[in-house]
């Protein structure tokens, strides 16, 4: 089993659902703030094995996943449309073929899915008001966990851990 994970924020037509940590019972008709800037959320990179790529070229992504992007999906010559983020920071994964990202909660599964960017670019060209410390992402997702939890029990009766 996977156990618990954070959905990172995707394309409206790939979000598989999840507890939204500002619904409550007394307001159920409260509306989930959803993605609006296209660059939140943004992974730096992924990894994948041959077998992966494959089936992103092959079956996940609509025209495609590798150049050279002939099809009507891509309106002409797309390399020219997109930026640096969108090809090599998951943006292609994440936005056009619907695929999601997560992020187990279990400690050593968490750690696994940092990777610390070398150039430093971001660091120094992103406002400050965008960077947070992973200590406090991870407590901050841990605050909301916790939270699903109460409501799982109190909703549905349902006992989770």
């Amino acid at each position: 089993p996977i156990g618990w994970v954070a959905v990172m924020p995707v394309e409206d037509k790939a979000d598989v659902g999840s507890f939204w940590s500002g619904y409550t019972k007394e307001q159920p008709n409260l509306k989930r703030p959803r993605r609006v800037d296209e660059t939140i959320g943004n992974q730096a990179g992924f990894m994948a094995t041959r077998s992966q790529v494959e089936y992103f070229h092959n079956k996940a992504c609509p025209g495609g996943f590798l150049p050279p992007f002939d099809s009507q999906h891509w309106k002409g010559d797309s390399l020219q449309r997109h930026s640096v983020e969108f090809w090599s920071g998951g943006f292609q994964l994440f936005g056009q073929c619907s695929l999601n990202r997560i992020l187990p909660l279990e400690p050593r599964r968490f750690e696994k899915h940092l990777i610390y960017h070398v150039s430093n670019n971001k660091q120094r060209t992103a406002p400050a008001k965008k960077m947070i410390r992973v200590g406090d992402f991870y407590g901050q997702i841990l605050t909301v966990k916790e939270k699903a939890i109460k409501f799982a029990k109190e909703a549905w009766g349902i006992k989770l851990t």
